[in-house]
């Protein structure tokens, strides 16, 4: 198969999510378009002077209830390691689909606040305790607004997020006692080999540092009974060959490989592009005679609001009238944050159904 040119420098939004890195090696993500907040005024040192007062800050917040963890706890992120005194209390989250794990594991009076809420609504079993979260920002927060929050602890989809010029870095937050954990999955090093089974290894950590322990078994454990009758319905059918495109500005964008393949393969699916993407990538703009070569018999179309849902499904019908999934009527929407965390586990549960239900 011909590979891919490499990806545009403007990619989707991390759509996994709707804001894709500009680099490899970044969640959309699932989880990123590129966050198009205006730059915080000031030079450097004014910069540096802002974040040392808002960690001379921290200490005075008022803080939630406090956790169930009562002694020191540490979990590993992305190749670090968290460590708390006595488990976090101000809990920020930076997508959707982290906010609901955060509830599910009972942290609704830890969370001060969340950011990306313009991506996906949650689902229905969270949505009061969701929408009582202080909305940080509907799209990409900005440096001041997280850091007046005071928290101790960030959840976010990716690293992206941290590069030094809209958010801190993570050592430089780490430095103000604010830590970060990234959903495994889109650490830097994974975006490529992550996998659905990542969910319980963030579930436990979670649950670790929110003193949850037995929530996170309980969500594992369920977790691991829906795959497990997902297995038993696909094994020994032939895979399903697809396509996962997204539509962002105007372009076309294939996900494969890492988080994206696995929910594919797990549901008994292929990923058509899964050894067509440039190297360390899990995404790339293509054309749609590029699609129309590969002839996919099934799309499956990434979206975060209802209408955003039927419009790219129009737009991809339109772009793409010869292509056998769109001739024969299987053109399949997943919501995009369904490549995210423990919703890679209702991707796969939806994907299963929408291939062979």
């Amino acid at each position: 198969m011909t590979p891919l040119a490499p990806a545009s420098s403007t990619p989707p939004a991390h759509r996994p999510h709707a804001h894709r890195p500009a680099a490899p090696g970044s969640a959309r993500r699932r989880r990123p378009a590129p966050r198009r907040l205006a730059a915080l005024a000031g030079a450097a040192a004014a910069a540096a002077l802002l974040l040392a007062g808002c960690a001379a800050d921290t200490a005075g917040a008022g803080a939630p209830d406090a956790a169930a963890t009562s002694g020191p706890v540490s979990v590993d992120s992305c190749d670090r390691t968290l460590s708390f005194p006595t488990g976090p209390q101000r809990i920020v989250s930076l997508w959707p689909a982290v906010t609901e794990m955060l509830l599910q594991l009972g942290a609704a009076d830890r969370l001060v606040g969340q950011a990306f809420t313009d991506q996906s609504p949650p689902l229905d079993a969270y949505r009061d305790a969701y929408d009582r979260v202080p909305v940080l920002a509907t799209g990409a927060v900005d440096r001041e607004t997280l850091l007046a929050a005071h928290p101790d602890l960030i959840v976010a989809d990716g690293e992206y997020h941290f590069d030094g010029t809209e958010l801190p870095t993570i050592d430089d937050l780490a430095a103000l006692g604010i830590r970060v954990y990234v959903i495994s999955s889109f650490c830097h090093g994974q975006v490529t080999t992550g996998h659905v089974d990542d969910a319980a290894t963030d579930l436990t950590a979670l649950g670790t540092l929110l003193g949850a322990e037995p929530a996170a078994a309980d969500a594992v454990a369920d977790q691991r009974a829906r795959l497990a009758a997902v297995d038993d319905r696909v094994r020994g059918a032939d895979p399903v060959d697809l396509a996962v495109l997204q539509v962002f500005d105007g372009a076309v964008y294939a996900d494969a490989r890492g988080l994206y393949s696995d929910v594919v393969a797990r549901a008994g699916g292929r990923d058509v592009y899964e050894d067509a993407l440039p190297a360390d990538q899990y995404y790339a703009e293509v054309s749609v005679e590029d699609v129309a070569r590969r002839d996919p018999g099934t799309i499956v179309f990434l979206y975060s609001t209802d209408a955003e849902r039927d419009s790219v499904r129009a737009d991809l019908e339109a772009r793409l009238p010869g292509v056998r999934a769109v001739r024969e009527g299987r053109m399949l929407a997943l919501p995009s944050t369904d490549f995210i965390g423990s919703r890679a586990v209702d991707g796969v549960v939806a994907l299963d159904a929408l291939l062979h239900g």
